[in-house]
């Protein structure tokens, strides 16, 4: 499998101090995510985040509304590609990133990490978990790191790592998830619907180290806070 990752835009409070951004980055693996990555595209401002976390970006993406023109030129000179579009837009970076991942990149690339931050707009935020779980990205097998929160997108069975007495949510996105089974966790899934808006899967407790969550239909989001345990 190999590893695509991609930094989103937005409010990134620790970019402007580098080291800070590093140790940050570091946190929980995500700077091994983003060495062994075999391709790196930032969107829009998702590029000071690239560059803090020490990778030079294959593409450079968005409307560049919020991105440093020296580090835009940095990235240009460095040999990545740029793709500017209108301000005036319809999908935000985020999308534009993963559409041009799923249809223009070679096919070997089966695996993304979305790198970004939980700090700005909640709608932005929570646009960005929803896109995630599009039907149009079923092919890709899907992580996320908003800050210290995890985020995996669950389309068939997941195993999923985590520290015992961890707290983790399990939420359907988009449409009501069939089936639904668990292994590991405190409250276990049991073949069960979940629709998007309940909170029957939010706040279980990882009773192992790892859990194994599945469904017959449907999308799921797992959702850790890395900071958080009971």
């Amino acid at each position: 499998m190999s590893e695509v990752v991609v930094f989103s835009g937005g409010p990134h409070p620790f970019v402007g101090n580098p080291r800070e951004s590093c140790e940050v980055a570091q946190r929980d693996s995500i700077n091994e995510v983003v060495g062994a990555a075999a391709y790196v595209v930032a969107a829009d401002s998702g590029l000071h985040l690239a560059l803090a976390c020490g990778r030079m970006p294959d593409l450079v993406i968005g409307d560049m509304d919020s991105v440093d023109p020296s580090l835009l030129e940095q990235a240009r000179w460095g040999g990545a590609e740029i793709r500017s579009f209108p301000q005036d837009k319809d999908a935000t970076d985020l999308e534009l990133a993963l559409e041009t991942v799923n249809a223009s990149l070679d096919p070997k690339f089966d695996s993304v990490t979305v790198i970004g931050s939980q700090a700005g707009r909640v709608d932005h935020l929570l646009s960005g978990m929803l896109l995630l779980g599009s039907e149009r990205f079923a092919g890709l097998r899907i992580d996320a790191w908003f800050g210290d929160t995890y985020l995996a997108i669950v389309r068939d069975s997941r195993k999923i790592l985590a520290e015992t007495g961890q707290f983790v949510s399990v939420m359907a996105l988009n449409a009501t998830a069939q089936g639904v089974c668990s292994t590991g966790l405190r409250w276990a899934f049991q073949r069960e619907e979940l629709s998007p808006g309940s909170t029957r899967g939010v706040s279980n407790e990882f009773v192992e180290t790892s859990a194994t969550i599945s469904l017959d239909q449907g999308c799921l989001t797992v959702i850790i806070d890395k900071e958080q345990r009971s």
